[in-house]
């Protein structure tokens, strides 16, 4: 089985659990970061939504996730463009069976999971979403979420 790991925000190796998933269940790993050019452009206010400094910390990041990976053997693919068209085409050209990735919670970013697995579904590639947003996973605590308290 082949797996293909989408890297969005939580650029670790270490506690990823899509990664850790993968490897448990013995698949072959290809990590992919996809540079989206949506991140780029300016808020609906005019501001950019990805500054200088900020984006110094990703090229940085993405090198620090690359480093590690070679020094495992493997290496980041990294694209530029949508990842819902990114993605697709990579499962179709490297033969991936699922894809894994950690689930964001932001309009724009929920609108991006929603179309890129409607596409893998239609394509008959199996996905796996994660939550890896907060310190404690929302099954884990004592009390539903809506009855969370304020301190």
């Amino acid at each position: 089985m082949r797996v293909l790991i989408w890297y969005r925000n939580d650029l670790r190796l270490h506690d990823h659990e899509p990664l850790h998933q993968a490897l448990q269940s013995g698949a072959a790993v290809i990590p992919v970061y996809c540079v989206d050019p949506r991140q780029f452009g300016q808020t609906g206010f005019g501001f950019p939504k990805t500054g200088a400094f900020r984006a110094q910390f990703l090229l940085e990041s993405l090198e620090d996730l690359k480093a590690g990976l070679r020094s495992r053997g493997t290496d980041l693919v990294v694209r530029r463009g949508q990842p819902e068209q990114v993605i697709p085409q990579l499962v179709k050209t490297l033969d991936v069976d699922a894809v894994y990735w950690h689930e964001e919670i932001t309009q724009e970013e929920v609108a991006v999971d929603r179309a890129l697995e409607s596409k893998l579904e239609s394509m008959g590639t199996q996905t796996q979403i994660f939550w890896g947003t907060t310190l404690y996973h929302h099954d884990d605590l004592p009390f539903p979420i809506g009855k969370l308290p304020e301190v």
